[in-house]
């Protein structure tokens, strides 16, 4: 089996927008984005660790990491635990000297030879000088981790939990969202947006696509009428 080199494993990435930090609705989370943003500027050996509901933005601020840190000329590996196409070969693989970014850290809960191999990737981050940002959904003693070593070295980091944004703050990610797209909404409409869409942050923005489409394709204004079409389709 031909394994990728390290540091160029594949993002599974399929965002609306490029994830940076500018476009992060930050909310009440601006000690956590802080943490993320300096340690990889100053690529100080560290271990961050986030956890949040689905949505809430883990994968978002791990590709502002990523992003910031090649600007930086700084190595990045991204691996995903949900994916069945990652297995503990391939950590094996990544570039432990640089920045190591884990999403879904959960999913390999309870599965002792996997729980190894990411204990085996944290000592040799941690030998090597480098940078690990781990996601999960719950802070590390609640994923179901029978390793006790590995609940352990995943605490010894900064910890945070990353809140979900209030209503107020979704509308003002909605609007920043659709400035960066060059779509023009106004108020009223995002209000009504907010009041029939779910209130999940993930839908609202993959539903701004569906209308940055639908703008484009239809070159027409965005309305309450129309996003009353757009969402009936």
């Amino acid at each position: 089996m031909n394994n990728p080199p390290a540091g160029q494993i594949p993002l599974p990435l399929n965002l609306g927008d490029k994830a940076t930090f500018e476009n992060f609705w930050v909310g009440h989370n601006t000690e956590l984005v802080q943490a993320i943003h300096s340690s990889v500027q100053t690529s100080e050996p560290r271990l961050i660790y986030f956890y949040g509901p689905g949505s809430a933005g883990k994968s978002h601020l791990l590709f502002a990491a990523m992003k910031l840190a090649r600007e930086e000329i700084v190595n990045t590996s991204y691996l995903s635990l949900s994916d069945a196409k990652v297995t503990p070969d391939l950590l094996a693989v990544v570039d432990v000297a640089h920045l190591v970014c884990v999403d879904d850290l959960q999913s390999w809960g309870g599965d002792r030879d996997r729980e190894r191999a990411l204990f085996t990737l944290f000592e040799q981050v941690r030998h090597h000088g480098g940078q690990l940002l781990l996601t999960a959904t719950n802070p590390p003693e609640k994923c179901g981790f029978g390793l006790a070593d590995l609940v352990s070295r995943l605490a010894s980091g900064l910890v945070y939990p990353l809140r979900a944004l209030t209503e107020e703050q979704q509308f003002e990610a909605l609007k920043m969202r659709a400035r960066n797209r060059g779509l023009s909404i106004a108020d009223d409409a995002v209000k009504y947006l907010l009041s029939r869409a779910s209130r999940d942050t993930g839908e609202l923005f993959r539903l701004l696509d569906d209308i940055d489409r639908a703008s484009l394709i239809e070159k027409r204004k965005i309305t309450i009428p129309f996003l009353q079409r757009v969402m009936q389709s």
